[in-house]
């Protein structure tokens, strides 16, 4: 006898591999269960042992699906709930059981694993509802115009097998081939499709498994949902079957052809002006000299603005490999020139401003300016096709020097026209590979010195978390040590009787640079003339300027020491003292007030793109930031703002505990985008999230805890604008904090080093780059050793 007990659609939430845009987020999955069993041994027996219960079995199914974070596959998923069922009731005789999930693949709403114990062979995975456009028929209407086909596969996937087949890239490989290709008939079709079925290395080392392929066209006979044809083939049977090549032909032939014709570009028709992003590279004489002159260039046409320019990046040479480092880059311009027109500028600069010399195709140049992108008024991408110039750029999917610093300018969800998936899903695509010429230096310039090109070098990667199950973008290079060097006598922790006295500084310069340069290749020396503590009384400017110029003057007049690794910062928020100290020879203003005590700072940063800024974050000003430390969660649940702050690329969620963090990036962001806005460059800035300014101890500790939030925060502004921080450094000053004391009960300050290294080791552990830090021999020991231990370096 014959019985059965059924469970349909179980609905559960679980990881099986990346979902439809390469996360790896829980999907909304569906298990159906046919369980053979036989009622007659329950009804003779009462015995529980061979009761099947539904309403069990799925409270008992649903609950080891959530006993794991990441089932890696969905048939892992499939195979494993088939053997925990098997195990735990006896009364199962055999079983069939279908794991599905609607959001595995962009292309397709309906993969399922299905395990079948009564097959001793294979277990079989299901891909249905593949709707794919091509060209297929003989008449001429069918010549003239793609139709949709729907492709339903059946994937053997053996017993000793604990992964199903790897629908993603049999998918991909199956849409790209059916969407270029065209076909007379379905038969052509089905074959052809088992046939690249095969060639995935899952098959072709499994030669003799069946593949199943079925093909409808939907739109063939009127009085019908579709009509179509079937077939089976193993991967041997079709050794000698040779894939037609039949690329769909346009109106107009080219190397590299579009699904769309060139007399069919769409740019701006009204007063609007269009959008494009331009590619730069560099790697010939000053490379950033040369990047430097090319924009500016483009700033003085009048058809054209630049909007914002990325971050800097160092690549390795790719195609031609024998030659020195590129400097890369994006740049987002608003122009009325039409894409040919931008082309002809673009070339110009190249060859006629810079002197370009191209002997090698992808060879060494002074300067490269490539179209990548370009989108109408109405922010509609355009797709051009043309015998000078492709858009999108051709090989820009393959190029993490392109896409990284591209990602940094357009939003996170923001799709290639042609692949249909967003453009952080083809440079984690590129990242996921391991190529290490695929990884990129970040670098912020600064002044050049006796002949030495300098930069601040910082190195991020985009890393799997295994707890979290998500990805995100870590530090994995050495943390820089910034080395507080206050001329006051006011200081919460440092002042002292010898702020004046200069000889005496630089003696405490000297040691610095020895300790200092023990464990590190360069230092940064914070120099500060006026104590920015809370409710410190505020000196006069021209008392702040003789405490620090002269000390500034004299550290870069020593010959002795190597000036290309020592990094001078001045920690001012006066516009005048920061521009007088960039004569002096400083390479970095720390600005604890994000140029909001002084509206004239970011006019003096623009003016010097070799110099590195600080954007911190405080509220109010020295007398009243110690009472606007509240930072609730009112605000960020009420307003509609709530909908376009990200983390992670993801919708903040709800009551997260994440109020500070969240509050202090939104409102860098505003000083972010007024510092874009005064033309400071994206390549120039780091952040400073502020601990003790205008934060209590409580939110000092959050802040700590909340840094990679910071790292990957992204916000959509009130006026439409997209800002993230993808790729800025983080800054953090722990050093003998108040908040420190409190929790150690030490209320002198200068005792609390010992306390500052645990902070250190913290701050670097939650993502941090740069330590400001007042005992630099002690910690320079402690960020040496949290490199070691979180960034394995």
């Amino acid at each position: 006898m014959e019985d059965n007990v059924h469970i349909d659609k179980l609905q559960v939430d679980a990881v099986v591999g990346p979902d439809f845009w390469d996360r790896k987020d829980p999907q909304k999955c569906f298990i159906t269960i046919n369980m053979l069993t036989d009622f007659d041994k329950a009804a003779a027996s009462d015995d529980l042992r061979y009761s099947l219960n539904y309403a069990a079995i799925s409270k008992n199914v649903a609950s080891f699906v959530n006993t794991q974070n990441d089932w890696g596959s969905l048939g892992k998923a499939s195979r494993m709930t088939s053997n925990y069922l098997i195990s735990k009731y006896q009364g199962i005789k055999n079983l069939r059981l279908s794991f599905q999930t609607k959001s595995a693949h962009v292309r397709c709403n309906d993969i399922s694993a299905v395990v079948d114990t009564c097959n001793q062979d294979y277990d079989v995975l299901k891909i249905c509802n593949l709707q794919l456009l091509t060209l297929l028929g003989v008449f001429t209407f069918e010549r003239l115009r793609k139709q949709f086909v729907t492709i339903e596969l059946e994937l053997p996937w053996t017993k000793d097998s604990l992964h199903s087949p790897p629908h993603k890239n049999i998918i991909d490989s199956v849409a790209e081939y059916v969407e270029n290709c065209n076909f007379k008939t379905v038969e052509s079709l089905a074959e052809s499709v088992a046939k690249v079925v095969s060639l995935d290395e899952y098959f072709q080392q499994r030669p003799k498994l069946p593949i199943t392929v079925k093909i409808t066209k939907l739109n063939a006979i009127t009085n019908t949902d579709g009509v179509g044809v079937s077939c089976q083939r193993t991967p041997k049977q079709l050794e000698l079957f040779q894939l037609p090549r039949n690329p769909i032909q346009q109106r107009s032939t080219k190397k590299f052809d579009l699904p769309i014709y060139s007399d069919e570009i769409k740019t701006n028709t009204d007063d609007k002006w269009n959008k494009a992003f331009l590619a730069f590279g560099s790697n010939l004489g000053d490379r950033f000299q040369n990047i430097q002159l090319a924009i500016e260039i483009l700033e003085k046409n009048p058809q054209i603005t630049v909007n914002q320019v990325s971050s800097l990046f160092e690549s390795e040479p790719m195609y031609f490999t024998n030659q020195d480092l590129f400097m890369n880059g994006c740049i987002e311009v608003g122009t009325n020139l039409k894409p040919l027109e931008l082309l002809k500028v673009c070339k110009e600069i190249e060859y006629k401003n810079l002197k370009r010399v191209k002997d090698i195709e992808n060879g060494p140049r002074t300067i490269d300016l490539d179209i990548i992108m370009y989108l109408n008024g109405d922010n509609e991408q355009v797709l051009l096709n043309d015998s000078e110039l492709t858009i999108p750029h051709v090989r820009m999917l393959e190029r993490s020097f392109v896409l990284e610093p591209l990602c940094e300018l357009v939003p996170f969800d923001l799709v290639h026209p042609l692949s249909c998936e967003p453009l952080t899903t083809h440079l984690s695509q590129i990242y996921s590979k391991g190529h290490l010429e695929d990884q990129l230096w970040k670098l912020i310039p600064l002044p050049t010195i006796n002949g030495h090109n300098r930069f601040l070098k910082f190195k991020s990667i985009e890393k799997f978390d295994d707890f979290t199950g998500k990805t995100t973008i870590v530090s994995q290079s050495p943390s820089y040590m910034m080395c507080v060097l206050n001329t006051t006598p006011d200081s919460f922790s440092d002042g002292n009787e010898f702020y004046h006295i200069l000889d005496k500084q630089l003696i405490r310069v000297q040691h610095m640079y020895d300790e200092g340069l023990k464990l590190h290749d360069s230092i940064i020396i914070d120099i500060g003339g006026c104590s920015t503590r809370p409710n410190s009384e505020q000196i006069e400017e021209e008392i702040e300027l003789q405490r620090t110029i002269p000390l500034i003057k004299a550290i870069r007049n020593r010959k002795d020491w190597e000036q290309e690794k020592i990094i001078i910062s001045i920690d001012t928020y006066r516009a005048q003292v920061a521009r007088k100290a960039i004569e002096a020879g400083v390479d970095m203003i720390n600005d604890i007030s994000g140029g909001t005590f002084d509206a004239t700072m970011f006019d003096v940063v623009a003016k010097h793109p070799n110099v590195s800024y600080v954007l911190s974050h405080t509220r109010g000003d020295i007398s009243n930031m110690v009472h606007m430390a509240k930072y609730d969660d009112d605000q960020l649940e009420s307003g509609d703002d709530l909908t376009k702050e990200f983390m992670f690329y993801q919708r903040f969620p709800s009551k997260t505990g994440t109020n500070v963090i969240r509050s202090i990036a939104r409102e860098v962001t505003d000083r972010y985008s007024l510092a874009i806005l005064k033309n400071v460059r994206r390549w120039q800035l780091m952040i400073d999230p502020g601990l003790g300014f205008a934060k209590n101890g409580k939110n000092n500790l959050q802040v700590i805890r909340h840094l990679s939030l910071l790292k990957n925060y992204s916000k959509f502004t009130k006026d439409g604008q997209y800002v993230n921080f993808r790729n800025l450094p983080i800054l953090v000053g722990p050093s003998r904090k108040s908040f420190i004391g409190k929790i150690t009960d030490e209320p002198d300050a200068s005792k609390r080093d010992f306390a500052t290294g645990s902070a250190v080791t913290s701050c670097i552990g939650f993502g941090a780059d740069i330590i400001r830090i007042h005992d630099y021999t002690n910690c320079s020991k402690a960020i040496r050793m949290a490199d070691a231990i979180y960034k394995g370096v």
